[in-house]
């Protein structure tokens, strides 16, 4: 399985990017050049590589669904 997480971009230098996820981690050297983004773009990360721009309705779904499956998850483990 894979997984893809979703973050913002904060500046953009060469075709790299460093990106803030919802987690409140961030990576430096995400390869967006496949995707152009630009700083304050959404995009759908894999390892070090950006697959996609989504729009922020979309980041917004999919952070609210990380959420949830985290609260999910929580209330497995305190049983």
């Amino acid at each position: 399985m894979c997984v893809t997480r979703v973050g913002r971009v904060l500046s953009v230098s060469d075709g790299r990017a460093s990106v803030e996820f919802f987690d409140g981690r961030s990576a430096a050297g995400v390869d967006t050049s496949m995707v152009g983004a630009k700083p304050g773009a959404f995009v759908e990360v894999f390892g070090n590589l950006a697959l996609s721009v989504i729009t922020a309705s979309d980041a917004r779904r999919r952070k609210s669904a990380w959420r949830e499956i985290r609260a999910a998850a929580a209330g497995v483990a305190a049983r």
